[in-house]
């Protein structure tokens, strides 16, 4: 802010005099004998004149020495304003030397006597004095900054410069009133002489017209030339003052245009900002609000109480500190700040961004966009990306595990069928026995290990079956499994809250109860001293998906729940709980580390749902969902010996791409009793049963070259419909299965099997064709 040089107002007066005129002349000396009218009509007219020039003198010189004075005064209250607004900042800001460059400039001021600049603890920054004569002007005015009472100033102005004014106003009235009184004696008889009634009298009336708005009229009946100057003068300032008016009228029409225009201007601002979603304030460099407006809902202090107010005051601790941080960055740089920042609620947090920027070097705007949606969708995108991930990588590890394991089941079938042909020809007091026996059941142990691997191929549910998870769940507590289980982990105490009512579900008895194995294995092994373990069971329905390690969708389910109090598990690791073969514990010595990799495989083949909670320290809890079912159960089959399943010489032809597999299927049929023939794909079936009659065909699905199973018994029942077939397989139940038995194959037996099974498998479907 600058200073203004105070404005001396001189009366300036103009003077005009005829030169034509002349003086009256002064006849004789001593006492006149005749007495001029004219004379006397000059004199009493010079002297009223004079009387009343010099009472408007007198009035004139009153008025202009209250003018000069009120002058003073408002010049005093100008330098209060000035100082209070100019001051403000460095006293603030506690800038001495701008407060003392502020004062002497002040000072130099001849009309200031006296300046005392403090703030409001009444410290002094600046301090002068001058003499002076008495009664000068004096001013105590506050500084305030930012509506805040922050210091004063107090000064005083001389009244030498008025009483000058006064003198020199007083010595002019006297030269006006000596030199008015010659013109008016002049005048008065230059007047007195000529004729001037009538033209003043026409210059008259055309002024009137002029001043009734007529700017059109013309002063044509003036011929005096003095007069008539001064007609043709006033038409010249009637034009004018036409086109001036003219020119006021548009600038007021022009100016009410731009008013209306800044208006709504203002108010299309106003209403865009007020329908704008986002919160828009303006923060001066000290980091106080200057204004504020936006929704309420992002506010944690209503915008009234905000105003004036700094962001401490306003926002939580750390989200002022991050503002405070962002905002001085902002000054310094003089660009836009990008950055977010969360706020606390009772449910949970809100997550912002906000946009700042510099406008001025005192004065920053921002605008803060509510983006918790967004961030919202941003993390269900990861989860269900990582869900994505897991289901693909699990995918993936089940297609290299379901081809192994396919590959694994045909070399095992010599090592599981064999030996129970050997033994049914041995004595039993052969020494082979024992060795024969081991290696049986070394081969079902590997069998057992490829159905895990099945099971991860998501491919191991080859039995389907209405069950109740609570018979599944106490048939293992009753297992060698589980007493082994206690036998290496005494210390766990185990809680069991089955639910009394539990609905049934549709799946594999056998993998099923590996599943509550396998849980109940892993929460011993994470237990500590005096550990827990509690297995429930509920029924539970599902009204709405819910949002976990899977999403679960609507239904109703059993639950089964695992819970221990053991070493829990870490957020690193339990993304990765289900891949096969990772684990924390020591390869080779706590299981095949498929166990997990089981449980997943098995809980997505019934079409089921699995959440895991745990955390270091604080236990695990995994929470199992399975469709329930509304079919009822089975009444268990009473076991049929071999003898019982014999054959009465069915011919059967085995059709399969592996030799082996033709050649243990061969022999389990033929000691059953069966007239057995073998091909080794499925057009050499095709063209066998051409040329002779079967009873059942035992057919492989998969057979690589050349076509499948399913093709093979399609083509097979357009030369004999209602064909009876077997499929056999080292997977579990494919789609292809399932279709093939839909066209009409009776049973389906997974490899490696047993001649109890296929002995059984085959009677069924011989019996339901009418062959039994």
């Amino acid at each position: 802010m600058t200073w203004r040089e105070p404005r001396h107002v001189s009366p300036e007066r103009k003077h005009v005099a005829n030169p034509g005129s002349s003086g009256p002349t002064m006849r004789g000396v001593g006492i006149l004998r005749r007495r001029s009218i004219s004379t006397e009509l000059a004199i009493s007219l010079v002297l009223l004149v004079f009387l009343v020039e010099g009472l408007l003198l007198i009035l004139i010189y009153h008025r202009q020495a209250d003018y000069l004075y009120r002058q003073l005064q408002l010049k005093a209250d100008e330098y209060a304003v000035n100082l209070s607004q100019t001051l403000a900042v460095p006293i603030w800001d506690l800038d001495d030397e701008q407060i003392r460059r502020i004062g002497e400039g002040f000072v130099r001021n001849d009309i200031v006597t006296s300046i005392l600049i403090r703030d409001i603890d009444g410290n002094v920054y600046y301090e002068f004095s001058r003499d002076t004569s008495e009664n000068p002007i004096s001013r105590v005015v506050p500084i305030v900054y930012i509506g805040k009472p922050i210091g004063q100033v107090d000064f005083a102005l001389s009244m030498d410069v008025y009483r000058k004014d006064l003198i020199w106003l007083r010595n002019i009235a006297i030269l006006l009133m000596a030199v008015s009184l010659v013109v008016i004696v002049i005048a008065t008889g230059i007047v007195l002489r000529v004729l001037m009634r009538k033209p003043l009298a026409i210059l008259r009336r055309g002024m009137d017209q002029v001043a009734r708005g007529d700017y059109d009229y013309r002063f044509d009946e003036v011929h005096h030339d003095e007069l008539a100057d001064i007609a043709h003068r006033f038409s010249k300032m009637a034009e004018e003052i036409r086109e001036r008016e003219q020119s006021l009228q548009k600038e007021a029409a022009e100016r009410k245009r731009a008013e209306d225009k800044s208006r709504q201007s203002e108010a299309r601002t106003l209403a865009i900002l007020d329908a704008i979603p986002d919160t828009v304030f303006q923060l001066d460099r000290d980091g106080r609000f200057v204004d504020l407006r936006g929704d309420p809902e992002n506010l944690v202090v209503p915008p009234d109480q905000s105003i004036g107010r700094k962001i401490e005051h306003v926002m939580p601790g750390h989200v002022s500190r991050v503002f405070r941080m962002q905002l001085d960055r902002t000054f310094a740089a003089k660009g836009v700040r990008v950055f977010e920042y969360d706020m606390p609620i009772e449910d949970g947090a809100r997550y912002y961004e906000c946009r700042l920027v510099a406008v001025s070097d005192d004065l920053a705007l921002g605008m803060v966009r509510n983006i918790s949606e967004r961030m919202t969708a941003a993390a269900e995108k990861k989860r269900l990306l990582d869900q994505l991930q897991r289901a693909q990588k699990m995918e993936a590890i089940g297609m290299l595990a379901g081809g192994v394991a396919h590959d694994l089941n045909n070399v095992l079938s010599g090592l599981v069928s064999y030996p129970e042909l050997i033994l049914m020809d041995l004595p039993e007091e052969s020494p082979l026995q024992k060795p024969i026996r081991t290696i049986q059941r070394s081969g079902e142990r590997a069998a057992t290990i490829v159905q895990d691997l099945l099971t991860l191929a998501r491919r191991g549910v080859s039995v389907a079956e209405v069950l109740n998870l609570n018979q599944v769940i106490r048939d293992y507590l009753k297992s060698p499994e589980y007493d082994n289980l206690r036998h290496h982990h005494p210390d766990f105490r185990l809680e069991t809250n089955l639910a009394d009512d539990l609905l049934d579900i549709s799946g594999s008895p056998v993998h099923l109860a590996k599943t509550v194995m396998n849980l109940v294995s892993n929460a011993a092994e994470a237990a500590t001293q005096a550990g827990v373990i509690r297995i429930e069971t509920e029924n539970r329905y599902i009204d709405s998906p819910v949002k976990g390690y899977d999403d679960i969708e609507e239904g109703d389910y059993v639950v089964l729940t695992v819970t221990d109090n053991g070493i829990g598990i870490s957020h690193e690791d339990i993304d990765r709980i289900f891949e096969p073969f990772y684990t924390k514990k020591v390869m080779g010595r706590s299981g095949t580390g498929l166990g997990m990799a089981v449980v997943w495989g098995t809980v997505k083949d019934h079409r089921g749902y699995i959440d895991m909670r745990s955390a270091p320290a604080q236990g695990t809890t995994a929470t199992i969902y399975l469709p329930s079912t509304k079919e009822h159960r089975m009444q268990p089959r009473t076991p049929e010996s071999v003898e019982s399943l014999m054959g009465d010489g069915e011919r059967i032809l085995v059709v399969d791409d592996v030799k082996e597999q033709r050649e243990i299927a061969t022999g389990m049929l033929t000691r059953l009793g069966y007239a057995v023939a073998s091909v080794s794909s499925g057009e050499a079936a095709v063209d066998y049963v051409r040329q002779h009659r079967v009873d059942l065909l035992v057919l492989d699905m998969i057979m690589d070259p050349g076509i499948d199973g399913l093709e093979t018994y399609r083509r097979i029942i357009d030369i004999h419909p209602g064909q009876p077939a077997l499929i056999t397989s080292g997977f579990s139940e494919s789609d292809r299965v399932h279709e093939a038995r839909k066209l009409g194959a009776g049973r389906y037996v997974k490899k490696p099997y047993r001649l109890e099974t296929i002995a059984r498998a085959v009677r069924d479907v011989l019996t339901l064709n009418g062959k039994g």
